[in-house]
């Protein structure tokens, strides 16, 4: 083909094509402002769109693979994280909801969707790093910026074949929390399955240390634990400060009182 006829037909292309282009940034930008009050890191989110071209990051055609089905069974395990499945917009998330979007969704209904994904993981992301009621780090803090970006980290998990393995990678990496996790794994996974029974008091408080945990890693702080386990063997503590029953409530939101935290060392 004659090299200006070539320049002109690439031209018309890229006219033709931009369009499209900008309909597509502006549905996800105008989505997120839509669902700016009930995102939780409303800055993280538009950042993570802002650098992957404001283009849908989960849903497409089953023909595509993207890793929605890696997200959402991830959000269903959440348990055994130690975390809450209520804090991850478990109403909006629905799996009868995402194959009808894959199917056949309008692209504004595909871009809501898609946004509450973004978030959804990118809490569990920052939750599984620093907590959720990390008392230095809180959730204003990490929205504002903070070193560790949980939006570069998804964005890379995306990237990625080891999606999961890039998510649980943001978790503290001591023994004393590797041992306490791989044990909640084996008893709300494996054991739970075996239909073992499982008192939900002792699940209840593996995740609170769990959480002190994630503090101690992020804050080089030491907080008060009153389980561990080693070897496989669940050992209690104290509670001298009678901090495990408020934390309990916060973490599964059962009340609404404030509470302070007191740094001891251990």
């Amino acid at each position: 083909m004659n090299p200006v006829k070539k320049f002109f037909s690439l031209l018309l292309f890229i006219v033709v094509l931009i369009p499209f282009q900008l309909k597509a940034q502006n549905v996800i930008t105008s989505a997120i402002k839509s669902q700016h009050g009930i995102l939780y890191y409303p800055h993280l989110v538009e950042r993570f769109y802002q650098q992957n071209g404001n283009k849908l990051a989960w849903i497409a055609p089953d023909t595509v693979k993207t890793h929605a089905w890696d997200a959402m069974l991830l959000l269903d395990c959440i348990k055994q994280y130690g975390l809450n499945h209520d804090d991850y917009h478990p109403d909006l998330l629905l799996y009868p909801t995402l194959h009808k979007l894959i199917e056949n969704g309008s692209d504004r209904g595909k871009a809501k969707y898609d946004i509450l994904l973004t978030d959804a993981i990118i809490r569990l992301i920052n939750d599984l790093h620093y907590g959720k009621l990390n008392p230095i780090y809180t959730e204003t803090r990490i929205n504002d910026g903070t070193q560790f970006k949980a939006d570069a980290i998804l964005i890379l998990a995306l990237q990625s074949n080891a999606f999961l393995t890039c998510i649980d990678e943001v978790q503290p990496n001591s023994k004393l929390y590797a041992d306490l996790q791989d044990h909640m794994r084996l008893l709300v996974g494996q054991r739970s399955g075996d239909c073992y029974v499982i008192p939900p008091e002792l699940i209840r408080k593996m995740a609170i240390n769990m959480e002190r945990l994630r503090w101690i890693s992020t804050t080089g702080k030491q907080v008060h634990l009153t389980l561990v386990v080693k070897e496989g063997v669940v050992i209690n503590y104290k509670d001298i400060y009678e901090g495990d029953k408020n934390l309990e409530d916060r973490l599964y939101n059962e009340e609404n009182r404030s509470f302070n935290i007191n740094y001891h060392s251990k």
